[in-house]
């Protein structure tokens, strides 16, 4: 879907300079989190020789505390009016330095500390580093979000944030596998994880003090109480069916990002080298792929964008079901892990949406609040995936103990990677052909909003005139 050209379409946008400032910003964040997922289990696990167990019932607390803070941390960034600190940059502000301070301390556990001694150290880390992430990622979220009505411009700065944290995010995830798999000394791995820790800091530290932010609405509004504003939320039937479209494909992305190391060993049979010739081109590819996903997205509107999403991904967990040679291997796994992608880039631009309704309903910006329910929503949607996954494995006589598996464990496999995954990405066909935020309706909506933006800077001026 076009959006309508013109002068408001220019006002709408974003300078270069701004979405390179939110792009180091983002690149900072991701790469202290995707280190955090890559690195954690098996630093303590494996390095500092913590039980299993424990680490498990760490997690689980964690959990917890990491499904329930984000609606309430987003309830209060949209709470905050904006001043010349900002509204949700100084969230942003506020977070880096104890998301920096969390991660740093999982690296200085030693493995002399007693199973108790970590269990309560690793607890007191999880808090603090994932309390900086929640308000450090929800609001710059919402900040991308909030800068323009404009679905095509905000595509284009998830776009460009995702292009210029896509070489940090790369060795962040490449680094733990390198870096814990070796034989260097426990110092040395602190050493690189500070290290990272360091220009991670730098990223956040010139994209935080560079970006400018815009708010939508300038004038003071009284934000919601707090159960109305849940109710208005879940009032949203926009949010409601993205929600659940959210939900499956972060099951699928969890699945496939999780399984296919056992895929590629115990079913294509590949050693690590065959892996990184696998997995290298797909890398490459995705820069080019990132302004493709742009160019699909203006030419067909978001909601058309996810039904090519959808039938791209069941070709490609089809061509993994039937695994008949390496090279259809390579190019369904290629398909998959790239139209993930192109949902993550969307993911934002479609919660714009759903807020730019809201603000006609509600006469409020509340981005904050629809991050924070989603992230409430979909994030036991990994956990259940992989507990479907570990049954399915499980049933088909998986041993871990075993360097080449019976052939009815590896259908199962097969069957726990490709057929669960189909079977969600079926769910999401239902909710996304009844999601109303498309064509004309959308147009509308747009149009209304820059209107009401218009008449009220229009009567701000006016007021700024008077005095």
């Amino acid at each position: 879907m076009n959006e309508t050209k013109g002068n408001n379409a220019e006002k709408q946008q974003v300078s270069s300079r701004q979405r390179s400032y939110m792009g180091l910003t983002k690149a900072g964040g991701d790469l202290l989190g995707v280190m955090f997922t890559g690195a954690l289990l098996t630093f303590y696990v494996d390095i500092l020789g913590m039980d299993p167990e424990l680490f498990g019932i760490v997690m689980i607390i964690f959990a917890v505390w990491n499904a329930i803070n984000d609606p309430v941390f987003g309830y209060i960034s949209d709470k905050k009016s904006l001043d010349s600190k900002g509204k949700r940059l100084y969230f942003i502000r506020l977070a880096a330095p104890i998301f920096l301070v969390g991660f740093l301390m999982f690296w200085i556990a030693f493995p002399s500390w007693s199973n108790v001694s970590l269990f309560i150290f690793l607890l007191i880390a999880l808090f603090i580093f994932d309390t900086g992430l929640t308000i450090y990622g929800l609001n710059l979220s919402a900040i991308l979000t909030g800068q323009t009505t404009s679905t095509n411009e905000r595509t284009r700065i998830s776009i460009i944030t995702s292009v210029i944290s896509f070489l940090p995010v790369g060795i962040a995830a490449i680094l733990p596998n390198l870096v814990l798999t070796s034989e260097m000394a426990i110092v040395y791995m602190r050493l690189i994880f500070i290290g990272m820790t360091v220009i991670a800091a730098i990223l956040m530290l010139i994209g935080t003090m560079k970006m400018k932010e815009h708010s939508l609405r300038k004038e003071k509004v009284e934000p919601l109480p707090v159960w109305p504003a849940i109710k208005e939320t879940f009032k949203s039937k926009a949010f409601i069916f993205f929600v659940i479209i959210n939900f499956m494909f972060t099951a699928i992305s969890t699945n496939l990002v999780g399984v296919m190391p056992l895929y590629f060993k115990y079913i294509a049979q590949l050693n690590q080298w065959q892996i990184l010739a696998v997995s290298a081109p797909i890398g490459i590819l995705q820069i080019p792929f990132y302004f493709l996903y742009g160019y699909l997205q203006r030419k067909l509107g978001l909601r058309n964008s996810v039904f090519i999403i959808i039938g791209v991904m069941l070709v490609g967990f089809l061509g993994l079901f039937f695994q008949t040679h390496i090279v259809v291997n390579a190019i369904s796994y290629a398909l998959c892990l790239l139209m993930i992608s192109f949902w993550f880039v969307i993911v934002n631009p479609l919660v714009g949406d759903i807020a730019d309704e809201d603000e006609l309903k509600t006469g409020r910006r509340r981005e904050g609040m629809f991050f924070g329910i989603n992230a409430l929503i979909t994030k036991p949607a990994s956990s259940l995936v992989v507990f479907f996954f570990t049954l399915i494995i499980s049933h088909f006589g998986y041993d871990s103990d075993l360097a080449v598996q019976t052939a009815q464990a590896q259908f199962g496999i097969i069957l726990g990677l490709s057929i669960l995954s189909l079977a969600f990405i079926v769910l999401a066909i239902v909710p996304l052909i009844i999601y109303p935020l498309h064509g004309s309706k959308l147009k509308e909506i747009k149009q209304e909003l820059d209107i009401r933006h218009e008449k009220k800077q229009e009567e701000e001026n006016e007021e700024k005139n008077y005095l």
